[in-house]
């Protein structure tokens, strides 16, 4: 599967210092952001460990399901996301250990989105390579030596090497300028070229007042219960592959833990990210005109067409046990917003399993391939959305199927 990250070119193979990563290893889940969670540890130990021995190979998602959480050998990961679930946290939480300024002079250990093999960086090749959309490192030219005038056959040399080194620095551009080479790539360069850092906005919770007097009175416990401190762990899952995609990309952003606290100001800052349908009121105010939209309904919701409003069939019925509940829907979109005028990209369900779908669908290179063979020509030049399924058993979620797309 190839690495989501934007294609760099390459660079000469570091020699790991596998004592000083397992030192940062330990460092890591010795810290307040892992030593608590015993799940996460384990997964980012494995992963490190068999990386650092020369196992990487085995870093597949059914041997981290048999070898870290003890499931089967034939389990079904289609409906246990356990792996995918854990490695969304262990993501999360090294962008949280690595925020502390404190760990800038350490290994960076990153676990990328779509992938269960580690990367390691030291800290003097940070940030290696050009930001998404830039201009590559800048490469020190050797202080010019005293002239000494040379023969007529020395210079005619000289000035072949330097014809030598000229083609070698305008390859070495085309190569930096080159445009996207993939589908993975084609979907995110026009929100990693926008200049600006990005907005990572969820939905959840109801309105928000923590300043008020009737909040102040209430005790921590009750405070911590009121429905705007609450998110889905779907939605979590969505929103810590999206941020793990953001900083492989070294792309600087923030997160907006409510919709209700994002302003119209905020989302003119830079492009942004919308995870959530139902529960975030940007997702549904700025899919309100496009063709594929949300639309409540009586005991649910849908996936409303534009082109054919008399299907009926993308919906969700939110009376529906959950024992018998089967299939969510969702819409990615992928437009420069008319307001703001900013790239954004929306992942979102109509429930909680349609949204971990769509964040699953921008972040993993073997989805939006399937885009890609649906799509015209200069398909990542124009505006996009996509319709999603998802088969949900026993509460579970499995991938994202793909229903329709529309470009324009």
């Amino acid at each position: 599967m190839a690495s989501p990250r934007l294609t760099e070119p390459s660079l000469p193979r570091i020699e790991l210092d596998r004592g000083a990563i397992r030192e940062e290893a330990d460092r890591i889940l010795a810290s307040s952001v892992f030593r608590n969670s015993r799940r996460n540890s384990s997964l980012l130990k494995h992963v490190v460990d068999r990386a650092l021995d020369g196992r990487s190979d085995e870093l597949k998602e059914r041997n981290i399901g048999v070898d870290v959480f003890g499931r089967a050998a034939d389990y079904d990961t289609n409906t246990d996301h356990v792996v995918r679930s854990v490695a969304g946290e262990v993501r999360r939480r090294l962008a949280q250990y690595y925020m502390d300024p404190a760990h800038e002079s350490e290994w960076r250990i990153d676990l990328q989105a779509g992938s269960y093999v580690p990367q390691f960086r030291p800290p003097a090749e940070r940030p290696a390579g050009p930001p998404a959309g830039g201009v590559g490192p800048v490469v020190a030219l050797p202080a010019p030596a005293p002239r000494i005038e040379k023969p007529a056959h020395l210079r005619k040399n000289y000035l072949a090497v330097l014809a030598t080194l000229a083609l070698a620095a305008a390859l070495t551009l085309a190569f930096w300028f080159r445009g996207p080479s993939n589908a993975y790539e084609r979907f995110w360069q026009p929100f990693f070229a926008a200049p600006s850092p990005a907005l990572l906005c969820f939905g959840g919770g109801g309105p928000d007042n923590p300043a008020s007097d009737a909040n102040l009175a209430l005790s921590v416990s009750d405070y911590e219960h009121l429905s705007f401190r609450r998110m889905h762990t779907l939605d979590a899952t969505a929103v810590a592959d999206l941020a793990g995609l953001l900083q492989a990309n070294r792309k600087p952003y923030r997160i907006v833990n409510r919709a209700s606290s994002t302003s119209f100001r905020d989302l003119q800052s830079g492009p942004f990210v919308l995870v959530g349908g139902m529960n975030n009121e940007w997702t549904l105010r700025l899919t309100r005109g496009l063709r594929f939209s949300f639309e409540r309904q009586p005991n649910g919701a849908r996936v409303a067409d534009r082109q054919n409003p008399a299907n009926t069939t993308w919906s969700v019925d939110f009376q529906t046990p959950l024992g018998q509940f089967n299939r969510d829907y969702a819409i990615v979109s992928r437009i420069r917003d008319p307001e703001t005028e900013q790239p954004v990209v929306i992942a979102a369900g109509i429930g909680s399993w349609g949204t971990l779908a769509a964040g699953e669908f921008v972040t993993r290179p073997e989805h939006l391939d399937k885009l890609e063979k649906l799509a015209p020509k200069h398909w990542e030049r124009k505006n996009l959305q996509v319709v999603l399924a998802t088969d949900v058993i026993r509460g579970s979620s499995g991938p994202p199927i793909v229903l329709a797309a529309y470009f324009w």
